[in-house]
């Protein structure tokens, strides 16, 4: 399950590139989209959210179908506004909040999972933070392998799903079904514990993958600092 959600990590150029250098230009990219009022910049941004993921070597495809689940909540910000400033300022609350999701997909899709939390850590992100963040993608992971365990349980007996919302055999077997995998992913939860204990775990996650900042990482952080300032001096109405 892990392997599967970073395998589009190995075919991007971003895997090459230290996580702190992604963290800090993508965050400041982010960070100046958010504060960004006009159309016309709002909309710049968003242009450049979508060239950088075409030229990131993510698949399109796990690109869009992650931002399809971002999108009810995208659009339910955006006809709010709508609904109270008009139809100009729900357009910039959606342009301006994709493109802060896109890029930030993209920093997702293509880096390690386990290179960001060390990224965040180096970059002197306190260890109960980082070390809460990596047991919890660790048990998400056991959650999930125990929902398909579970799933392909429920096949084995000749359950299809309940013919409806009112079928009320087919909520009590996916209750069941969902009560078990708490369980379950509890009882592996607490082997794990244990195992980590064994090890000498102290509360605080040893062996962070170590890498240095070199000229790529510097080239990556001074184009998106560059643009993120730009865009906020002619937000500011300041010629750069």
């Amino acid at each position: 399950m892990a392997e599967g959600l970073d395998e589009h990590a190995k075919s991007s150029w971003l895997s090459g590139l230290d996580a702190r250098a992604k963290l800090i230009g993508i965050l400041a990219f982010v960070v100046a989209t958010s504060l960004l009022t006009e159309t016309r910049l709002v909309l710049a941004s968003l242009a450049l959210s979508v060239t950088f993921a075409a030229l990131s070597r993510v698949p399109p495809g796990h690109l869009a179908k992650a931002y399809m689940g971002a999108l009810p909540f995208i659009l339910i910000a955006s006809v709010s506004v709508f609904l109270f400033a008009g139809y100009e300022r729900g357009l910039d609350m959606w342009a301006r909040t994709s493109s802060c999701v896109l890029a930030l997909l993209v920093l997702a899709s293509g880096t390690e999972t386990f290179e960001l939390f060390a990224g965040l850590r180096r970059l002197r992100m306190p260890a109960i933070i980082t070390t809460l963040l990596m047991l919890t993608y660790k048990y998400i992971l056991m959650m999930s392998e125990e929902l398909s365990r579970m799933t392909v349980a429920r096949k084995a007996r000749g359950f299809a799903g309940g013919r409806s919302l009112l079928d009320s055999r087919g909520i009590k077997v996916i209750s069941y079904t969902a009560g078990m995998v708490f369980v379950r992913s509890a009882e592996r939860a607490d082997r794990a514990f244990d195992a980590l204990t064994a090890r000498g775990f102290d509360k605080e996650m040893r062996g962070w993958r170590r890498s240095k900042i070199a000229a790529p990482e510097l080239s990556f952080v001074a184009w998106f600092v560059t643009v993120s300032a730009i865009l906020m001096l002619l937000q500011l109405g300041v010629s750069p």
